[in-house]
């Protein structure tokens, strides 16, 4: 029995798909690893962070963005359009409702964690912020901590649960737990000179 051919969908005049990439370096915080070899070091290294354990420090774009263009096709824009229209109606119920609105309007930290010098941020870049957090699990942010104030009111806004690693002067590590009961799971960790002081 022959398969019918598909036809490929049409493509849409002035429509493009581009993928924007960009080549960084990251560093994060160093630690020692008890192994018998370099390769066991390296795979428990990488374990530690995978699990997210290890606290941004920097990040050095290394090369200049690269964007790779293709024609869009019909069905893929309808994919498209359908998958953005239902993202921002979900979006409209997890977030801080300081976080809606126009774009370019500014939005007032209105707190700050101790040790961060918050900056206040467009709505737009609020909302980048907080999509990026729910897209990966997790967020870095410099020793400043200018945006953390960002992702901490969007979780107290949308209820969700979070872990919290501070190494004071180096950066902030903030990444999504589980609920533990009927409240929110909060794990803070400071590093110290003189150890770790879990709160």
């Amino acid at each position: 029995m022959k398969k019918s051919v598909a036809e490929p969908s049409p493509v849409v005049p002035g429509k493009y798909f581009v993928f924007v990439e960009r080549l960084v370096r990251e560093q994060y915080q160093t630690l020692v690893v008890n192994a018998d070899s370099e390769d066991e070091a390296r795979e428990e290294a990488l374990k530690t962070f995978f699990a997210g354990s290890l606290a941004y420090m920097t990040c050095t774009q290394v090369e200049p963005p690269v964007a790779r263009v293709r024609p869009m096709r019909e069905k893929n824009l309808r994919k498209h359009e359908a998958g953005d229209k239902q993202q921002e109606e979900e979006w409209t119920l997890r977030t801080s409702e300081r976080f809606i609105g126009d774009d370019a309007q500014t939005v007032q930290p209105t707190g700050h964690f101790p040790g961060t010098r918050p900056a206040p941020v467009t709505r737009a870049q609020a909302r980048l912020l907080c999509r990026n957090f729910e897209a990966c699990g997790h967020s870095n942010h410099s020793g400043q901590g200018t945006t953390l104030w960002v992702i901490l009111e969007h979780c107290a806004s949308a209820d969700i649960a979070y872990n919290l690693r501070a190494l004071p002067g180096i950066g902030y590590y903030l990444e999504r737990s589980k609920a533990v009961g009927d409240g929110l799971a909060l794990s803070m960790s400071v590093e110290t000179q003189h150890g770790s002081l879990d709160e």
